[in-house]
C-alpha cells in the first residue's frame, strides 16, 4: 500500500475542552464520514438539526477516531465544526454544492464563517457534484477559488469518486489536497479484490496528483442490502473491509442512515459502524478493541 501522507494535524494540536470518554478504545479509525441525523429524519426535506442533536452524536463516536467530515454547512450542520472541536476532534468541513445557485450561496457563506471562527482544519466544497452533473467544472473551480482566497491558511479541496477526479485534471490542479472517494462494492468487486482494487486507483491518483496530499474520503462496505456483481454486503465483510482501512481512510460513515435507502436501494441504509440508535454494530468491537 502507498505512503497516506495524511495533511491533517493531530489531535493534541486542535483546541479542544476536557471530556471524559467512557468508552474504552485501543484502536481508532482514522476519520470517519459524519451525518447526525436520526432515523426518522431526511435532510433532503429539509431537516433543522439541534445543537444538542449533534453533540449528542459526536459523544458517541469521539472515542472512536480522531478526524471527522461533514457534509453541509446549513440546517444546523455548521455546528458541527465547533462541537467537535470541543471534543477533541479535526475537521474537514464540508459545504454541500449543488444546481440550486441559492442554496450554494448560502452553504459558501456559513463555511467561510465558521472557517474564520477556526472551526474548520479543512474545507471541502462540494461532494461528487461532478459525479451528479449540478456544476460544470468551470463553475466548481469558481466557487473553489472563492473559498480559498475568502479563507487563508486553511487547506481547500473538493471530493469526489477517483474517476471523476482523474477525468478533470483542472479541479486537481485547483485544490490544495486531493480527496477522493472508492467504492469497490459498488465496481461489483469481491471483498477478496477490494483492497488491491483501491490500492491500484489509489496509485493513479497520487501520480495524477503531482506532489499533492491524496487523502481517502469516503470508502466503506455495507452490512445489508444487494448483492452487485461480485461484490457481497454482509455484516462480516464490513467488518473485513473496515479492518483493513481502519487507519487509512475516512470510513463511510458513522451510522446507519435509513432515509438513504429511498436513493440508494436497501444498502444505503447499511453503510454505518454504528445503527440507527446510536449502537457500535456487535460485530465491530473487535476492530477497536484488538
Amino acid at each position: 500500500m502507498c505512503d497516506k501522507g495524511y495533511f491533517f494535524v493531530g489531535v493534541k494540536d486542535v483546541k479542544s475542552i476536557d471530556f471524559e470518554h467512557s468508552v474504552n478504545v485501543t484502536s481508532k479509525v482514522y476519520g470517519l464520514d459524519f451525518s447526525p441525523y436520526l432515523d426518522w429524519q431526511d435532510p433532503n426535506k429539509g431537516i433543522t438539526v439541534s445543537t444538542e442533536q449533534i453533540r449528542s452524536r459526536l459523544e458517541i463516536i469521539a472515542p472512536y477516531t480522531t478526524h471527522i467530515r461533514t457534509f453541509g454547512c446549513t440546517n444546523g450542520l455548521e455546528k458541527i465544526g465547533s462541537i467537535a472541536h470541543s471534543l477533541g476532534l479535526a475537521t474537514a468541513i464540508g459545504a454541500w454544492i449543488s444546481n440550486d445557485t441559492a442554496a450554494n450561496e448560502r452553504e459558501l457563506k456559513n463555511m467561510i464563517v465558521l472557517a474564520k471562527a477556526g472551526n474548520a482544519d479543512m474545507l471541502i466544497v462540494g461532494s461528487e457534484v461532478l459525479l451528479r452533473g449540478d456544476l460544470t467544472e468551470d463553475r466548481l473551480i469558481t466557487y473553489i477559488n472563492r473559498v480559498k482566497n475568502a479563507v487563508l491558511g486553511i487547506p481547500v479541496t473538493y471530493a469526489d469518486t477517483y474517476s471523476v477526479l482523474l477525468s478533470h485534471p483542472a479541479v486537481i490542479s485547483a485544490v490544495d489536497v486531493v480527496m477522493a472517494n472508492y467504492y469497490p462494492y459498488w465496481e461489483g468487486i469481491s471483498i477478496e479484490d477490494a483492497l488491491s482494487r483501491v490500492d491500484i486507483v489509489y496509485k493513479q491518483v497520487v501520480e495524477a496528483a503531482r506532489g499533492k496530499t491524496v487523502i481517502v474520503s469516503e470508502t466503506g462496505w455495507p452490512s445489508g442490502g444487494k448483492v452487485v456483481g461480485n461484490a457481497v454486503p454482509s455484516p462480516d465483510n464490513e467488518v473485513k473491509y473496515l479492518s483493513d482501512f481502519a487507519s487509512w481512510a475516512y470510513y463511510f460513515e458513522a451510522f446507519d442512515e435509513s432515509w438513504k435507502a429511498n436513493y440508494e436501494g436497501p444498502q444505503g441504509a447499511h453503510w454505518g459502524i454504528w445503527d440507527t440508535s446510536g449502537r457500535l454494530k456487535s460485530n465491530m468491537d473487535h476492530i477497536f478493541n484488538p
